[in-house]
């Protein structure tokens, strides 16, 4: 599903994609809301890890990975030309699961403008819910990720994106938060 979130008929195009079959419309924040002061792409809670990694190629780390994994080697995006793309997946390891033995862990992204004032937030968005935990130290990318589109008429400069984890099993919540160049 995708659902397009824009600064009226302008704006960085920020589209919530499902990699598996659901998804909710996301909506536009108050203009007063800033950039987060501290910022770090990877925390840790309790047994949950979690690092914000914006790739180009949403297919690719889709369909690479196994479920295996206990490292990531994806090449990571830090400068967006104009018609470019950078996809937002949270990866993850150490869900806790509820007693019917699945994990309920969910995200909300923010995207900033150059100017430091908030764009776009998304719908809580699933990064890993009513399923088992993926393997012991196995990492996971989130279910579903935010896609960002850097369209001619957007302003040119730094983009912050920034997701909030939440494990709904633990109460362990993560602040993560990254960057792309938006560039000509």
């Amino acid at each position: 599903m995708n659902v397009s979130v824009r600064a009226g008929a302008r704006g960085v195009a920020a589209a919530v994609l499902a990699a598996c079959c659901a998804g909710a419309s996301a909506g536009l924040a108050g203009a007063d809301e800033r950039v987060p002061e501290r910022q770090s792409d990877r925390q840790a809670a309790g047994s949950l890890s979690a690092q914000l990694v914006l790739v180009a190629d949403d297919r690719r780390i889709l369909g690479a990975w196994d479920g295996r994994q206990e490292t990531l080697d994806v090449a990571t995006v830090r400068a967006v030309a104009v018609g470019g793309q950078a996809n937002a997946f949270v990866v993850f390891t150490g869900c806790t699961q509820a007693s019917s033995g699945h994990c309920d862990v969910t995200m909300r992204f923010h995207v900033y403008r150059p100017d430091g004032k908030v764009f776009a937030v998304s719908p809580p968005m699933e990064v890993w819910q009513y399923k088992p935990a993926p393997p012991a130290r196995a990492l996971q990318p989130s279910a579903q990720y935010l896609k960002v589109v850097v369209e001619p008429h957007d302003a040119l400069g730094r983009y912050v994106v920034s997701a909030s984890v939440k494990d709904h099993v633990s109460g362990a919540t993560l602040q993560l938060s990254t960057a792309f160049e938006a560039t000509r």
